[in-house]
């Protein structure tokens, strides 16, 4: 097993949260997509990084297409560890985030308004990048924009109800600094991004949590935990650290209006026939025996 370099944050979660006033710290300087990939580059964080991998290529098995797109600076991270390539079926990925992360190999993107033609991506994994915004209905639409009828959705956020959220936000600098990270940005509970996937017409396949419910700072802690992992997995899903929603975009074709029924058009027209040997005629028109 290779050794992993020691993490270099790239944010500093404790000037974000102590700061004199929120304006006092840009949100371009640290997005809480780049904070995550600092902390999914820590101790804890590099195992549930490759938990997190192995999920999402899980549910990427049934995704049919050519083009990925991989949003959040996470997504560098992962790619230099696990190798998209060889966790996705699709060949060619395109990495993207926002801005504020180092220059490499992805795109430096304003993701109210990504450069991707519309229906272009097949698959889109989303990695923290809901959490830069309090309203991200403008990152959803483009997300939607992008991504073709039928196409695949993962979603990676941070459960605002678990342990680990609460311990990043409340205990930033004692023994459980190692989650202070997660403390920056707007978390959004799993609920509430599947009532918006739903508004814009997304079925949802799945919502799976991850990251377990204890949030430990040592390997040797979070290794001896993987049954009661699986355990609060089945019972205490919604104390999990994170969670990933895989959904399907659908789109409704409009069909072709039938013409109306109308009833006035069929009274009022003459009708002849005969009825028990007898003629009928129309009112108005003298029988042919008179005629005669």
């Amino acid at each position: 097993m290779r050794p992993y370099p020691s993490p270099t944050p790239r944010c500093n979660p404790e000037e974000r949260l102590h700061a004199v006033s929120p304006s006092s710290v840009s949100l371009n300087e640290c997005p809480a997509s780049v904070a995550a990939a600092d902390w999914y580059r820590g101790p804890v964080g590099r195992l549930v990084a490759a938990d997190l991998v192995a999920l999402l290529a899980r549910r990427a098995e049934t995704a049919f297409g050519y083009h990925a797109l991989i949003l959040g600076e996470a997504g560098v991270e992962f790619e230099s560890r696990f190798d998209w390539h060889r966790q996705l079926r699709i060949g060619h990925h395109v990495l993207a985030g926002p801005p504020g992360g180092p220059p490499g190999s992805r795109l430096s993107v304003d993701l109210d308004a990504l450069p991707i033609e519309s229906e272009a991506a097949d698959l889109v994994i989303a990695l923290h990048v809901l959490e830069d915004r309090r309203n991200p209905h403008e990152i959803l639409r483009e997300i939607d924009r992008s991504l073709r009828p039928e196409g695949r959705l993962l979603l990676v956020g941070v459960n605002p109800a678990s342990l680990l959220h609460l311990s990043a936000r409340f205990w930033p600098r004692g023994w459980l600094r190692c989650h202070a990270p997660l403390a920056l940005g707007h978390h959004h509970p799993a609920w509430r991004v599947v009532d918006w996937l739903r508004v814009l017409g997304y079925r949802i396949e799945a919502i799976e949590p991850i990251g377990g419910v204890a949030p430990w700072c040592r390997e040797r802690s979070y290794r001896r935990c993987e049954r009661m992992r699986r355990i609060s997995g089945d019972w205490a899903w919604f104390l999990n650290g994170l969670y990933v929603i895989d959904a399907t975009r659908r789109v409704l074709r409009p069909s072709r209006p039938k013409p109306a029924f109308r009833l006035p058009s069929l009274v009022g027209q003459p009708v002849r026939g005969e009825v028990a040997g007898f003629r009928r005629q129309t009112l108005g028109q003298p029988s042919r025996d008179a005629q005669r």
